[in-house]
């Protein structure tokens, strides 16, 4: 059996989580990339063949609305679906964060 995309699941790889983040205000394609670099302080990396692919794919699934902006650009802007599972997802990530420090006794350093 095929394994289901982030799409189908709506588990969130980190770069789509961070291009929803960002997408809360509209902006075009490669201030996606600089903005999700710029907060997570170059961690997560997203090269414009994954970003188009992505930002294609999230407004399949209803996640994200394009609007041109002129003839060569447009913006992005994260839709209630798509803030739905935005939401969903960081509230997934604190829970094993929290069940992570109960285990380790709120020592996450050892």
């Amino acid at each position: 059996m095929a394994k289901l995309s982030p799409y189908e699941t709506g588990e969130l790889t980190d770069s789509i989580f961070f291009t929803l983040l960002v997408l809360i205000e509209p902006i075009h394609g490669y201030m996606i990339m600089q903005k999700v670099a710029e907060i997570t302080n170059n961690s997560i990396i997203i090269g414009p063949a994954t970003m188009y692919t992505t930002l294609g794919k999230m407004v399949g699934a209803g996640w994200i609305e394009e609007k041109e902006v002129d003839n060569s650009k447009k913006e992005y802007h994260i839709t209630p679906k798509g803030e739905e599972i935005l939401n969903r997802n960081l509230q997934q990530r604190q829970f094993l964060v929290d069940v992570a420090k109960r285990f380790l006794g709120g020592d996450l350093n050892g």
